[in-house]
């Protein structure tokens, strides 16, 4: 077992890009995603068998989601009341729970918080300011406990763990960042801070660098750029004024920009600062006023552009080249008077999820909204209880997650549809259509198409196309696809040996098609419309034929 588990560890080594592995969904916390996200609020599931008294941010591995979910605070001398759970990405089944270890005294050790998941581990602590506490890794596979980090941190759940290329944690807290061995829980160096503010202490990595805020209190701030390998000190960015900020620097898609939200509810000091990192220097590259914001995790989309909020509650679109608004959502409320917290995902198809982080009262005011990219059309809008941390997250097959003090939901647009009539066969039955699973290029899991009702002991084969659907007369039937057709390899439809009759099924993994690449129409983005033809001897075109399916082939 322990062999199984460590082939399966390796096979992990490196993460996915559907994962949503940490607090800013990936290491350069830009909450820039692979997958294309739903456009509308279709439920996939709902998990409210673990309410909790505060909502953390929920991350992904492959099709399983991760979250801490918590019955009451820690008991000083009695139990944890907390717990790492582990969810079924495409059904929101609980695959395994553990409580994170625990010492029993408050003063040592506080609430459970989920660090972040990768390469085959998910990581916790019960970390704090002012109780430095180790870090844990959990098997994600079966929950089991790997190791115990050697240093300890202040880190906290709106810090977050980044993670270099190799898989090693990258850990801040207000006075050091810390790199972690991946494999054993060994320190890798040490960097030391200063910072006026003693959370939201994170840090944004690249494949070569760490990026953190460094500051004094009532005085001024700047960006430290760290070697990713070594842990010295490469260089920093100009000092710019301002008393604290309680936000992270991110870092755009290609690399190159490097940004800080620093705010403090001051008109003149609340400012989105632009740094044009040259590969020897951080230099400024624009300045726009903010919100003034805490714990705000920005979004960049795939053309580098930037939302974030202006210091009137408006929801905005920015320009990387100049930092100017380029679009706007308008205002949006309910919001609050007074912090805001908001987390934002952002879809490869564009569309912008961004919460309102609320935590006030009344609880029923949190909000998630879905945007299009130029934030000209409100896709959907969820009501939520309470939501923190709880998202956005963006996980494998387009799938948005979101937790509250409810519980935990999962959204996702329908992997396939069916569209055009069956023809009904000869022992007066209409062929149906079934699948599981997302067709995609990069996916080991299956998509596989089904059809049942079939007659039984036939041939039968999938014919399908990329030119759009079709409603043709065909065979006594109907011709779903577009031509030009292209037909898989013939298959029986078994069922019962005997007289004629609908026990027969067929059954097509098309992802192994993709994988392939034998047929070059079949990348990602390209619309498929397909139907299954089989043999009926007894109708008087001697063939059957189903209704028709589409889908959208997925990175």
């Amino acid at each position: 077992m322990l062999r199984f588990a460590s082939m399966w560890l390796a096979l992990a080594a490196t993460a996915s890009a559907s994962d949503w592995s940490n607090v800013g969904g990936n290491g350069a916390r830009n909450g820039l995603s692979a997958e294309q996200g739903p456009s509308a609020a279709t439920l996939l599931w709902s998990n409210s068998a673990d309410p909790a008294v505060i909502a953390w941010h929920p991350v992904t591995m492959g099709h399983r989601v991760f979250a801490i979910r918590e019955s009451g605070f820690p008991q000083d001398g009695g139990p944890a009341n907390d717990k790492l759970v582990c969810y079924h990405l495409d059904t929101g089944a609980i695959l395994w729970s553990t409580v994170v270890p625990y010492s029993g005294s408050t003063s040592t050790d506080w609430i459970a918080w989920l660090g972040g998941a990768n390469a085959g581990r998910v990581y916790a602590s019960r970390a704090s300011t002012g109780k430095p506490r180790p870090l844990h890794a959990f098997d994600a596979r079966t929950g089991a406990l790997l190791w115990t980090s050697a240093a300890s941190s202040q880190a906290f759940a709106y810090d977050g763990v980044m993670f270099a290329p190799d898989g090693d944690l990258i850990v801040g807290d207000h006075t050091k960042v810390v790199r972690i061995d991946a494999l054993s829980g060994a320190t890798v160096w040490t960097f030391l801070r200063t910072r006026p503010i003693s959370n939201n202490c994170g840090v944004a990595v690249t494949t070569t660098a760490a990026f953190v805020d460094n500051g004094f209190f009532g005085s001024s701030q700047w960006i430290s750029k760290i070697d990713l390998a070594t842990g010295a000190l490469l260089y920093e960015s100009p000092q710019i004024p301002g008393g604290s900020e309680q936000n992270t620097p991110f870092v755009s898609p290609d690399g190159a920009t490097v940004y800080f939200p620093r705010s403090q509810n001051n008109v003149a000091t609340d400012f989105l600062f632009a740094f044009d990192d040259t590969g020897s220097a951080l230099n400024l590259k624009w300045q726009t006023p903010m919100r003034w914001t805490t714990g705000h995790e920005h979004g960049c989309g795939p053309d580098g552009s930037i939302y974030t909020f202006k210091a009137n509650n408006e929801f905005v679109r920015l320009d990387p080249a100049t930092g100017h608004t380029l679009s706007s959502a308008g205002f949006l409320a309910p919001i609050g008077t007074g912090n805001l917290s908001p987390k934002t995902a952002v879809a490869a198809n564009g569309i912008v999820y961004v919460s309102n982080g609320w935590t006030g009262t009344p609880n029923s005011n949190g909000r998630l909204w879905a945007f299009s990219s130029d934030l000209s059309t409100l896709h959907f809008t969820l009501n939520l209880n309470s939501p923190n941390q709880g998202g956005p997250s963006l996980g494998a097959s387009g799938t948005l997650i979101v937790a509250d003090l409810a519980g935990v939901r999962a959204y996702r647009n329908p992997t396939a549809t069916t569209y055009c009539s069956p023809k009904t066969n000869s022992q007066g039955c209409l062929p149906g259509f079934t699948f599981t699973g997302v067709a995609s290029v990069t996916s080991s899991q299956p998509f596989t198409i089904r059809a049942h009702s079939v007659i039984n002991q036939k041939l039968g084969l999938l014919f399908y196309g990329t030119g759009g659907p079709a409603s043709s007369p065909f065979q006594g039937g109907t011709l779903c696809v577009l031509a030009p057709i292209r037909r898989t390899a013939s298959q029986s439809s078994g069922g019962t040996i005997g007289p004629d009759d609908c026990s027969g099924t067929l059954s097509y993994d098309f992802n192994a098609l993709l994988r392939s690449g034998s047929d070059n129409l079949l990348g990602a983005g390209a619309t498929v419309h397909a139907q299954w033809w089989s043999r009926d001897p007894a109708d008087p075109f001697t063939t059957s034929l189903s209704g028709g399916i589409r889908f959208l082939v997925r990175p």
